[in-house]
């Protein structure tokens, strides 16, 4: 009996320490992909493709630009004048995005559960596009009580968007940690069992 307790409680040690290691790989690779995907944005407005201004309220004059088929990213560059609530001027911010193939498109930030501020630019939201030109319109809501430091005019532009699947690094690393937690705990009451077995 007590040869085959120590042998459950040594295989829950190496499923542990499995577990763990799993959750350590995890981790790097979520850290890795955040890192990514922070750089991707924040070199987002060396790499625009084409640039816009907003101010006021509602659309401002539409811009274009020559669209791979691929997916692009409207960006609230922390730019022009005034200094009001920059990551509300985010949520309030929409664009229509028409491309070649007339398929309109609207993106807000009210749409994302996080906004992320990297190297001065809030990214409002991403679309696909087929080949061809591609014309992007933003705006702002009309203004509440909430938005009286908003600034006068913005900048965005529209970026070449990171792959999808760099966005979910902070998931990732996250969910690789607990993992590693949950494998170092099993290691730890394992080995204590195993122990007291002989």
């Amino acid at each position: 009996m007590a040869v085959a307790e120590r042998t459950r409680e040594r295989s829950k040690v190496y499923v542990g320490a499995a577990i763990a290691a799993i959750g350590i790989a995890a981790t790097v690779t979520g850290v890795v992909m955040t890192t990514a995907q922070l750089e991707a944005t924040a070199s987002g407005a060396n790499l625009s493709v084409t640039a816009g201004q907003i101010e006021g309220v509602g659309p401002t004059r539409a811009v274009t630009w020559n669209a791979d088929e691929r997916a692009y990213e409207i960006q609230l560059l922390i730019t022009g004048t005034g200094s009001g609530d920059t990551e509300r001027e985010a949520r309030t911010m929409s664009c229509d995005i028409t491309d070649s193939a007339g398929r309109v498109t609207t993106v807000t930030g009210a749409d994302e559960n996080v906004q992320t501020l990297i190297n001065g630019a809030y990214a409002i939201g991403r679309v696909e596009v087929a080949a061809g030109a591609a014309t992007a319109q933003c705006g702002w809501a009309a203004p509440t009580e909430e938005d009286s430091l908003r600034a006068v005019s913005r900048y965005f532009a529209v970026v070449p968007a990171p792959p999808a699947i760099l966005a979910h690094g902070t998931a990732v690393a996250f969910t690789g940690f607990v993992a590693f937690l949950a494998g170092g705990l099993a290691v730890l009451l394992g080995w204590k069992r195993f122990r007291a077995t002989r």
